[in-house]
């Protein structure tokens, strides 16, 4: 195993954060950097809510939000565990077993394997980095080793981001994607279908996801479409009913 307390690791960590003073420089490095990754997604967490902070291209992107929508994944896994869950073949029925609404998504999406990296302060879960191949495969130890460098220097950016917030400072920019505003809809819109519905929240979180991936559609569309009125869950609720 790795060892993430070591001198050479540490100093690794903070020549790449001279070079790539930003989140979404950093993550660009990983593609030039990490033979054979076709992708990489970073995903803030809490134990209850899980906010995309970077995804390098739409199949990253995708893999992010299946794992939100359907609640299972190795981003969800690696958080819980504290620990690497690297799915080098996401045929394997190893992995359809442990995910089986994820694992065919994520291929059917053109990821074939995917590697979660989770990053942490000491004990305390931040979130989780994604990497994605398009063909099966599993990493070898130096791109494993690289790759742990590159999510200590993710961790790093995050925590310096946290505390320009804190200060009301502003953040910096997210690659043109507006996150925070996107996962701000999509609570908005929880809340209102808990509402319509007369549901908990969690049980209104779960109809938003489970619409948007039986519609094929994103959950930030489907999120904007109840806070703009255009969707009712309360409408839904009787149809299923019947």
């Amino acid at each position: 195993m790795i060892d993430v307390d070591d001198p050479g690791h540490r100093l690794r960590i903070e020549q790449l954060l001279v070079t790539y003073p930003d989140l979404d420089g950093l993550c660009r490095a990983c593609l030039s950097s990490l033979p054979g990754i076709g992708g990489v997604g970073v995903t803030v967490m809490t134990p209850r809510t899980q906010q995309v902070r970077y995804a390098s291209d739409a199949v990253s992107a995708r893999v992010e939000q299946l794992q939100f929508l359907l609640g299972e994944g190795p981003c969800r896994d690696a958080y819980a565990t504290a620990s690497p869950v690297l799915a080098g073949d996401l045929h394997a029925s190893t992995w359809h077993e442990q995910w089986p609404a994820f694992a065919p998504a994520a291929v059917l999406a053109g990821a074939q394997a995917v590697f979660a990296l989770p990053l942490r302060v000491g004990r305390t879960g931040m979130g989780v980095m994604d990497l994605y191949r398009d063909t099966p495969g599993d990493l070898a130890d130096r791109t494993l080793a690289d790759a742990l460098v590159l999510a200590g220097a993710v961790v790093e950016l995050i925590l310096v981001e946290t505390a320009a917030q804190d200060g009301n400072e502003d953040p910096p920019a997210a690659g043109g994607n507006d996150h925070l505003l996107q996962r701000a809809v999509v609570h908005q819109a929880t809340g209102m279908i808990s509402v319509q519905a007369g549901v908990p929240v969690e049980d209104a979180l779960a109809r938003l996801r489970a619409h948007a991936f039986a519609a094929g559609l994103d959950l930030d569309s489907i999120a904007a479409d109840v806070v703009a009125r255009r969707l009712r869950f309360d409408n839904l609720a009787d149809d299923e009913d019947r």
